[in-house]
């Protein structure tokens, strides 16, 4: 239960600070408007998945990983930073969080379902 804990904390840091580091670091125009969403530790803390999404559902998903997997080694030495704490920074892997998109879907099917019965 403690190591679950821990994992979980580590997960919020690293999407706290990952998400601070891609808005106000990064100068790369394929990661502009990218929000990190959520973020998965393996249970030796080597890994992390890092789940994003684009404000608003712009941006092409295939263009804002690559943008983040160049960035990846300036981003775990930044992590190494903020992060003293940690014996070793995770490896990052980036994937597309489209929930968000099916999100707002829903809202509008929602929205036309709503205005057609008025």
């Amino acid at each position: 239960m403690a190591e679950k804990k821990r994992l979980e904390r580590l997960a919020q840091q690293l999407r706290t600070e990952l998400g601070a580091l891609v808005e106000s670091e990064m100068d790369d125009p394929r990661v502009a408007m990218v929000a990190v969403t959520h973020v998965r530790v393996s249970p030796d803390m080597r890994y992390a998945r890092v789940y994003v999404s684009t404000s608003g559902g712009d941006g092409d998903p295939k263009t804002v990983l690559e943008g983040l997997d160049s960035a990846k080694g300036f981003l775990r030495g930044q992590l190494s930073h903020r992060l003293p704490h940690l014996k070793r920074t995770p490896e990052l892997t980036f994937d597309y969080d489209d929930s968000v998109e099916k999100e707002m879907r829903i809202e509008e099917l929602l929205a036309q379902i709503n205005s057609e019965e008025q």
